[in-house]
Parts: C-alpha cells; sequence; structure tokens
C-alpha cells in the first residue's frame, strides 16, 4: 500500500523523499497546482497537485499530514470514518529512529528556536554532535541518522504535535503558552492542549520542563520529572534568577552562573538561558560547557538585532516577533516614549487590546503596515499615535524622518508575515536593506 503525504513543503517533501528513497509507494499532494517546492523530489514519488479529493486516499496504508495543513481540509474530513492512520512528519522521522538516540523537544509560544539553538551549541561545547531540527532547520526526517544513535534537539510547534502519536521525549521544554494562531485554533484551550502533546508518553526517568509563572504548566497526568524556571522569583526544584546570577537548584544542591555571563539581552533571553540549563543538567551536562556557550552564543537573526544606529537613533530587527505576547516582551526592554513601534502583517487573531498599555508607556507612535493595520489601529486607537505606514517602505521612511537622538526604531509587528512577505525572514531581510540604505 502507498503511504499519502498531504502538503509540499519542507517537511511534506522531506518525508515523501525518505519514503520513496526507501522503496516505499507515495503519493505526495498539495491544493497549489504549480507548488514551490523546497528541495528536489525523488523520482518515485508521485504527484497530485491541484486537486485534493477523496480518490487520492484509494490504496493508502497511511497518511502524513504537513503541519501548515490544517485537519479541516475537505480531504481529511471525508476520510475521517475511515481507518487509515494520519500522522506528522515528527512522528514518521521517530518511528525510524535508532534505539539509543535522546530527544530534546522544545516548544512554546515565543522563544523555542533561541532555546533549541542554544541547547545545541552547549551540547557542541560539551563535546556531542547533536542534531537540531525541526521547526528550525532542516525537517527531523530529513536530518534523521538511520545508521546509529545520536541526540536530537528538536524545536516544535504546536502544528507539529497535532500529530504525534508515539513519540516521547527524553527531556520536553514547554517555555510559555500564550495566544497564538487563533486562526487556526477554534479556542485558546485548543491551542494550549497542542502544545502539552509535547509530554505524550514520557516516563518518570523523563524531563519536563516548564515556567514557573506560566499558569498552564505541565498536565498533571504528567509521569515525568517535573523542573520549573523562572525570571522573577526562585524556585525550590529548578532555575531562576537572582540577582547578579543565574542559579539551579536540584537535589539540595545550589550552583550559580553570572548574569553577565549571559551573552543575550533582555528578561526573555534570561528565561530561554534558565530552560537550556535544566535541559543540559538533564542530559548530563556540566556546567562549565552551559556557561561558555552563555557566553559565546549570539542569538538568532530576526530577534531583537540591532542593524544600526544612524543620528543616534537605534534600529532593531525583531521581525521574529509574530504575536502579541512576543512584541510586549520586546517592548518591555526601551526606556519610557523612546520606540517608534512598526506592527502589523497577516493577523493571525491576535488581542492586540493588550498592548495599550505597554504600547502607552513605550511609544512615540506605532506605525502600521499590512493586513492587520485596521484592526491594529482600532484596537490601539487612544494609547498611541497611529501613523498608516502601509508598507515596511512607508514605516522605515516615516520613523527616519521623524526619530531623534536616542529614539529606537522597533519591526516587532505581533503578526505572521505571509500577507506581504514570504516569510519572517524575509520581512526581516527587507527591513534591514531598507535601514541599511538610509544616509
Amino acid at each position: 500500500m502507498k503511504t499519502l503525504v498531504i502538503g509540499a513543503g519542507k517537511s511534506g517533501v522531506a518525508a515523501a523523499n525518505f519514503l520513496a528513497a526507501r522503496g516505499e509507494a507515495v503519493l505526495l499532494t498539495d491544493s497549489n497546482a504549480a507548488p514551490d517546492l523546497p528541495y528536489p523530489l525523488h523520482d518515485a514519488v508521485a504527484r497530485a497537485f491541484g486537486h485534493q479529493d477523496a480518490a487520492l486516499a484509494d490504496g493508502v496504508g497511511m497518511i502524513v499530514l504537513s503541519p501548515g495543513v490544517p485537519r479541516t481540509i475537505p480531504l481529511l474530513q471525508q476520510v475521517e470514518v475511515t481507518p487509515i492512520p494520519l500522522i506528522g512528519e515528527i512522528e514518521l522521522a521517530y518511528r525510524h529512529m535508532p534505539q539509543g538516540s535522546t530527544i530534546v523537544a522544545v516548544t512554546g509560544s515565543n522563544g523555542k528556536s533561541t532555546t533549541t539553538a542554544l541547547i545545541g551549541e552547549i551540547l557542541k561545547i560539551d563535546g556531542r554532535q547533536p542534531i537540531v531540527a525541526g521547526n528550525i532547520g532542516e525537517p527531523f526526517i530529513a536530518a534523521l541518522d538511520t545508521e546509529r544513535p545520536r541526540t536530537y534537539v528538536l524545536e516544535l510547534s504546536s502544528f507539529q504535535l497535532e500529530s504525534v502519536d508515539t513519540f516521547r521525549a527524553d527531556v520536553a521544554l514547554l517555555l510559555n503558552v500564550t495566544p497564538d494562531h487563533m486562526d487556526r485554533y477554534p479556542t485558546f484551550d485548543a491551542y494550549a492542549a497542542a502544545k502539552y502533546r509535547i509530554f505524550r508518553n514520557q516516563e518518570p526517568h523523563d524531563a519536563a520542563i516548564v515556567n514557573a509563572s506560566d499558569r498552564r504548566g505541565a498536565p498533571r497526568e504528567s509521569k515525568a520529572q517535573l523542573r520549573r524556571f523562572s525570571a522573577s522569583r526562585p524556585v525550590d526544584e529548578g532555575a531562576f534568577a537572582d540577582a547578579a546570577d543565574l542559579v539551579l537548584r536540584h537535589d539540595g544542591n545550589e550552583r550559580r552562573i553570572p548574569r553577565a555571563s549571559l551573552k543575550l539581552e533582555g528578561t526573555a533571553n534570561v528565561e530561554n538561558a534558565l530552560a537550556a540549563w535544566l535541559a543540559a543538567r538533564a542530559v548530563g551536562i556540566d556546567d562549565v560547557s552551559v556557561q561558555i556557550a552563555f557566553g559565546s552564543f549570539a542569538g538568532l537573526p530576526h530577534r531583537m538585532v540591532p542593524v544600526r544606529e544612524l543620528d543616534g537613533v537605534r534600529w532593531i530587527n525583531d521581525s521574529k516577533g509574530t504575536n502579541v505576547d512576543a512584541t510586549l516582551k520586546s517592548l518591555e526592554s526601551f526606556p519610557p516614549a523612546s520606540v517608534w513601534l512598526i506592527l502589523g502583517g497577516k493577523d493571525k487573531a491576535g488581542e492586540f487590546e493588550r498592548m495599550r498599555k505597554l504600547v502607552s508607556e513605550k511609544t512615540r507612535a506605532v506605525l502600521t503596515i499590512g493586513a492587520a493595520a485596521g484592526r491594529i489601529a482600532s484596537a490601539l486607537d487612544g494609547a498611541a499615535t497611529i501613523v498608516a505606514a502601509g508598507d515596511m517602505q512607508g514605516a522605515v521612511a516615516h520613523a527616519c524622518e521623524h526619530a531623534k537622538t536616542g529614539d529606537i526604531v522597533l519591526l516587532s509587528p505581533a503578526c505572521a508575515s505571509f500577507d506581504q512577505y514570504r516569510n519572517f525572514e524575509h520581512r526581516g531581510e527587507h527591513f534591514e536593506e531598507l535601514v541599511r540604505s538610509l544616509r
């Protein structure tokens, strides 16, 4: 029987290629008649592009669903009553992973890419050879080493976690759960439930790492050893920030790393570092390797990256700020009445009203762009000066003309990018290109 792979994005194409290389019959389908394939497609992969009718499921023994494809598409509703198993690419890779491998899995509404990359850096410094994959870099199935056990550090989105089944993480991190992707999920609880699936199948010898400040921690039925982290208060078992130090407490012992050792700036990155330290400890990494990584890891592109300073004005690219809470975290770092904030893009049903207080305190003006501009202006009316900039070029031009010495121009859109850009990287690159061209 053949496998039907739905969605010709990175995960779908990687899954189809993996199965075809193993000699299995594969049919790849996509609603787009001419999808922009991220990789060359294996010659043995059959294609059905531009249509997704129920006949595609004939003779299918398994369906692999790409994370970008919602379960509500007609094809899946039509086969819902059939016994055909449906999994995602993460589950597929897990089923082919050699025994003895270790998985450190990271999810959260914000901070997961940085934390995943930082854990990978710690492991490298300690002499391990980790594979960092998932929602960052290559898909898990494309990065999979089928020959020998490896340590995998996986960034997992809620979309990816929706379709796991037997997948088990030795170390599972839930950094935070705040409203996001509400254009895909019917309720916040449904979105949170997808995140909780990271703890699925964990055993008592596994580790579950959660934010002590988040009211939504590990599910009560979790069997794993629970460790908490907090940037604002001490915890008995876990890691926290204490004045000038980062502290890890476990089994009555306490270890400290100076806060100044961490190269990353901002409260959010303190939380990311604390979570990464707990994950490193859970897989037996020495604290010396952790401290070295803290001092060498400079962060990822498009996440609070200083682009330049021109005439006393600082320009900062936080294009990865794709939801309200991410933007709020970024705004917290700046002095009052100093920020020209560029907001907007593809609306993910974000609760922009929750930004009113901090926007009122921190901004000189809000420059709106993209499809969500009207809703943002309505939500923030009276809390700040709103400038309808239209697009990135208009926003940068307005900020350049009006910002004064000591001001900050911050791109942290609180929205997805797909209305005007391919992805958040493309958006951030355009912003940086415009800023560097200013004279």
